[in-house]
Parts: C-alpha cells; structure tokens; sequence
C-alpha cells in the first residue's frame, strides 16, 4: 500500500476482535501500512475503498472477515506474517473465541464477566457510543502490557536463560532432599522476570532460585508448593554473614527467626513467600551481602539437605 494510512475504518463501533487487530496493525504493520501506527480510527458502516483509508472488517476487502471463517484478528496477523509468533498466540484466540463464539469471558461469575476485558470494552461503548477512537485508546495499553510480558515470557527471556548457560552465569544442582529430582538454579542476572520464568515449566521446573545481581546482592526464592523449608539456609546464610563480618553470635537459635536479624538485617527471611532476600527486587539501601557466589552455592545446597 503506497498512500500513507490516515484513517482505520471500522463498520460499528470498536469490538474486542476489531481492537486487538488494530494494535497487531499498530505494532507490527507500519512497515505494510505506512501511517497506521498514528491513523485515527472512524466508523462507517457503508465504507469503500479511499486513499488514506484503510478498511477493517469493512468493505469486502483483504482485512473484511466476513463471508469467511476467520475473523478480522487473524486477517491482520496473516497480512503481517505475525500468525506463528508466540507473543500473540493468546491475542489471537481471544479475539476469535469473543468473535466466533461470544466468550471473551468464558467464567459465568458476574464479576468476572463485569471485570473481563470483553464486559469492559461494552462498558466503553456503552459511555461513549460516538467515540471509537477514545475506546480503542483506553484498551490498546492493556493489550500491549499483555504483548510484553508474553514476549518476554515466550521470546525474551529464553534467549537470556540460553545466553546464561553458554557463558556460565546460569548453573543448575539436582538433590534430593528434602523431595527428589529439587533443581536449583544459580543465575547471574538482574532480570526481574528471570526467577518467575525458572520456577515455571517451560523456563525449567526449578524448585529453588539463587540469583545474584551486578551490585552483589543475592535473592533465594521458591517454587511454593510443595514448600521448602529455608530456616536451616537461612541460619547458614546468617552465621556465614556475621563470621565475614567478624561478629560474634551468641545465640545460633535466633539466626532461625523469620523477618530481619539485628546482627545481620542485610538479610530477610519471609515466610509468606518463602524466600531469602538480601534487598529483594529493588534493594535501595540494603547492603549487599559479604559472602562469595561459591560460598552461597555451598550454604544453599547444604542447608536445604539438612
């Protein structure tokens, strides 16, 4: 298409279906559809072809899915060769269920219903029925927050784990205790995301998660169910800190307690998520701790054995 795009045209007002192929065009399609990515979005039920126009589910062109089976979603993601992308593999078939089948929400739950994304949208249009463009707007940043944590989850963050293993700032340990076949995993990285992707199946099924951060600070988090029991790495973790440090500590027992220790408060144990925190994802002002990555790994491992 040689004319700049001025104006996406859909025939009614904006639908779940029509809104999430706009935000495929809009992500992906400036290169096709030169002016998308800024194009104003009108209603025209009786649209034909224009220049500056580009119809959507409208005027029996290529992105008019009706008279087909398939809908206006994966029309776009077909013209922009975007269809096998694994980021939107969900996008796609929620536009198609909610189109074909009338089931963005599956869940007959009234608030689920009233909350979807779906009841949301008919919300819109019910407030503001001549104003597809303010619709589309107030949607198409929940589709793209969406869009980055798939494709960090999908795309992103297994090229980094890859990445990790070949340099070697991700190694893995398998015991058994306190169950069989526990995976650890040791990583070096400042990826937020990185520990939630490891405990997940696809990223690895790891049970337990060290990961030390560029400032040196190092968090241990858990798979929760079955839970771990981290006080004994917990106390390792303490003494090893205070021996470093070169404090004294009299009483061994209380290095067991959950939440800070007075001798070492660099150090959070947190029973509600079952992790070790030395300053968590955003470690601000807590000092980061003294111990080597090998004595970490070492501590760890034995601490979970028992």
């Amino acid at each position: 298409m040689s004319e700049s795009i001025t104006h996406i045209v859909l025939p009614t007002r904006p639908q779940p279906d029509t809104i999430v192929a706009i935000f495929l065009l809009q992500k992906f399609g400036e290169s096709k559809y030169p002016g998308v990515k800024t194009a104003s979005i009108i209603v025209e039920p009786k649209a034909t072809p224009e220049p500056g126009k580009l119809l959507l589910d409208v005027g029996g062109g290529e992105l008019d899915h009706h008279g087909s089976d398939t809908c206006a979603t994966e029309l776009v993601a077909a013209s922009l060769k975007i269809s096998d992308n694994p980021a939107i593999r969900n996008l796609i078939a929620y536009a198609r269920r909610d189109d074909t089948e009338g089931k963005g929400t599956v869940s007959n739950d009234p608030l689920d219903r009233a909350f979807g994304l779906s009841g949301l949208i008919a919300s819109l249009n019910k407030q503001l029925p001549k104003e597809a463009e303010e619709i589309v707007k107030a949607v198409l940043p929940l589709l793209d927050a969406h869009y980055f944590t798939t494709n960090e989850h999908y795309v992103e963050l297994p090229k980094l784990v890859e990445g990790l293993k070949q340099t070697g700032f991700l190694t893995s340990e398998t015991i058994h205790k306190p169950t069989r076949n526990t995976k650890i995993a040791f990583v070096t990285s400042n990826n937020v995301g990185l520990a939630g992707y490891l405990r997940s199946n696809v990223g690895g099924n790891y049970r337990v998660i060290v990961q030390r951060r560029s400032s040196g600070h190092v968090n241990i988090l858990t798979k929760q169910n079955p839970k771990i029991d981290l006080s004994r790495t917990m106390a390792l973790i303490r003494l090893q800190e205070a021996t470093v440090r070169g404090i004294e500590v009299v009483d061994e027992q209380s290095l067991f307690a959950t939440a800070t220790h007075d001798l070492v408060p660099n150090w959070y144990y947190d029973p509600a998520t079952n992790s070790l925190l030395n300053g968590g994802v955003s470690p601000d002002s807590i000092e980061p701790t003294k111990i080597d990555w090998n004595t970490i790994k070492v501590l760890v491992t034995h601490g979970l054995q028992g």
